[in-house]
């Protein structure tokens, strides 16, 4: 009798634990549909899609000001006829066969008409056009993108622009660049189809001191401090261009002290600087709806030295150029980051499917530190490091980076520069990184200032 018992009391708990399994696998299926459902059928390996590629005629694909950039033909996939455009949009386009990560791929279900329902499908129909997706208007803006590209002069890197305000991408730039006319049928050169605006995960050089600087503010922390241009700090020697003198926090800012801002950050701790580190996004896995993006990461160990360079971004700290765009801009939303929007529009038998949004994705400063931080970034502009990127008849804002890394056993440096205009009908920010090329004062910032006097104009 006590074995029945026993069996029956083994059996309920086995019982309880497969239902209470299940329902946790329900709950998490339900949950990786609302997170990842997007990117899940964003994927040329969809069946789905892909039997749409086969059957169904994809809408046209336009720019913000309505240019063309791709469409079909006779069953047959076309893109600007312009090459420049073809290049210059390539990796926000993308390409039919999925090797890139665009337009093509994130919008398909949009493209080729999945999006539908049984309504819409009906009208269709009755129209005679149920084998049409439908059209999309991007955010981008195809001619800033071509003046972008043209101006990189085959520099590899990449340019992002966007909106601060609404988060939506004007330009979103990367070389090498591919000619989506040519994929599946010859292999592009180099690496050409990485998108290195939202795949490229750079060190971030100084730019990374405008987290540090906000951390400091936050905790009220103004170093009195005198640069002589180098310092052992817990063995490791930090160096400057040249010896700055005495600094406050923001002079220190403005002129990018590498060894007041090293000090600074053993000041505040290793663990204040991840937390706001990954207060501005750092460490997470980005879930937009619009693109695909790479993590940046931040860490830190307990040893002093490495905090030091964590600092100032160049310990092991990693970040792409359109979340280095998105993080100047959270300076100048008043310390709200706004999500990267691509999609502004899909069009459906001649009228409007889609309703534009713009999407918070998260406040990462206060708004009294964001003001702060924005006094620091004008007088990189105005007296500092970044004066070449001042923009005639604009109040321009940013900061210079100079990132180090080592390639076959050369250290080299890539050129940062991060920014934005305080205009209530110009809201943009920019980010821009030339791999390999040098200071970022010399060639990042004066790339940013022709690309906003561009964009303004």
């Amino acid at each position: 009798m006590k074995d029945v018992k026993k069996f029956r009391r083994n059996m309920r708990i086995s019982l309880g634990l497969f239902v209470a399994l299940f329902v946790m696998l329900i709950v998490y299926l339900g949950y990786s549909v609302v997170t990842y459902g997007e990117k899940w059928f964003a994927t040329p390996y969809n069946p789905r899609v892909q039997r749409a590629v086969e059957n169904v005629s994809a809408g046209d694909i336009l720019d913000r000001s309505g240019v063309k950039l791709a469409w079909t033909q006779d069953g047959k996939r076309s893109y600007s006829g312009d090459k420049t455009t073809r290049l210059a949009m390539s990796h926000v386009v993308g390409d039919i066969y999925g090797k890139s990560v665009g337009a093509e791929t994130i919008f398909a279900k949009y493209l080729y008409g999945l999006d539908k329902d049984l309504l819409a499908r009906f009208q269709d129909a009755r129209r005679g056009r149920e084998d049409e997706g439908n059209d999309i208007t991007l955010t981008a803006d195809s001619a800033l993108s071509q003046y972008i590209y043209k101006n990189m002069n085959g520099k590899k890197g990449a340019v992002v622009v966007l909106n601060y305000k609404t988060g939506e991408v004007l330009a979103s730039v990367s070389l090498p660049a591919f000619d989506p006319n040519t994929v599946g049928t010859k292999e592009p050169a180099d690496t050409a189809l990485v998108d290195r605006a939202v795949m490229g995960r750079y060190p971030p050089g100084s730019i990374m001191k405008i987290v540090t600087a906000a951390a400091a503010i936050e905790d009220d922390v103004d170093l009195k401090y005198t640069c002589t241009g180098s310092e052992i700090i817990a063995g490791q020697k930090v160096t400057c261009v040249h010896a700055h003198g005495e600094l406050t926090l923001k002079e220190a800012f403005a002129h990018s002290c590498n060894t007041y801002f090293a000090n600074l950050a053993v000041k505040l701790g290793g663990q204040r600087l991840k937390e706001k580190a990954e207060a501005f996004g750092f460490n997470d896995k980005f879930n937009f709806q619009d693109m695909s993006l790479y993590a940046s990461n931040f860490e830190v160990s307990a040893e002093d030295g490495d905090v030091a360079w964590a600092g100032i971004g160049q310990y092991n700290d990693l970040i792409t150029p359109m979340h280095a765009a998105m993080l100047a801009g959270a300076v100048a939303n008043d310390g709200v980051m706004m999500q990267p929007r691509l999609l502004r529009d899909v069009a459906l038998g001649g009228y409007s499917a889609y309703n534009f949004t713009p999407r918070q994705y998260r406040r990462v400063m206060s708004a009294s530190t964001a003001r702060v931080l924005r006094e620091y970034m004008r007088e990189v502009v105005k007296s500092g490091t970044g004066t070449s990127a001042a923009v005639k008849g604009a109040t321009m804002y940013g900061k210079t980076g100079t990132a180090e890394f080592v390639e076959k056993g050369e250290t080299k440096n890539h050129s940062w520069f991060v920014g934005f205009i305080d205009d209530d009908d110009h809201p943009y920010a920019i980010s821009v990184i030339f791999e390999g090329a040098g200071f970022g004062s010399r060639y990042a910032a004066p790339m940013a200032a022709k690309v906003m006097k561009r964009a303004i104009s």
